[in-house]
């Protein structure tokens, strides 16, 4: 009989053990004061090609709203393809690049939904940490004819 209350004893405490395992350290935020740059965090695009309209209707321009959803950082100009690659946080939902001075110049491509395309911006050589967080909302809404639920914002900047 003691051995099966042990028993039961050890089965009920192992979850319990499992949860207590420590989480690996996450890097330090980034350092404090304004950022250097900063992705906007949406663009305005105004449509650029103009379709053929049949008699009898009329062409209404719509302004689209594309919204940020990340970014990539490269070293030297993007054309040379010398993207680095994030360190990341999933627990945290964030993503960031330490950058060290090597004489290189580092540029921020910010990407948007929607888009195929996104803009650039060359880094301050100030910038010692470039950041992506994903901060979740509990909205909904439709975006782009289709429904969409969770994260609904993305920040992008350099510090």
């Amino acid at each position: 009989m003691r051995l099966v209350i042990a028993a039961v004893f050890a089965l009920a405490a192992g979850p319990a053990l499992a949860q207590q395992v420590p989480r690996p350290p996450t890097r330090p935020p980034a350092p404090p004061g304004p950022p250097l740059i900063a992705c906007p965090p949406h663009l305005q695009v105004e449509t650029g090609d103009t379709p053929v309209v049949p008699q009898g209707w009329t062409l209404r321009p719509e302004h689209q709203t594309h919204y940020l959803r990340g970014a990539d950082l490269f070293e030297g100009d993007p054309a040379e393809l010398a993207q680095l690659r994030p360190e990341e946080d999933r627990r945290a939902r964030r993503e960031w690049w330490d950058i060290y001075d090597n004489g290189r110049p580092y540029f921020l491509i910010c990407r948007y939904e929607g888009l195929e395309s996104g803009i650039q911006g060359e880094v301050p050589r100030a910038a010692k940490r470039c950041e992506v967080r994903t901060v979740r909302s509990d909205g909904r809404g439709v975006r782009f004819g289709r429904e969409v639920t969770g994260p609904e914002r993305v920040e992008v900047d350099c510090r």
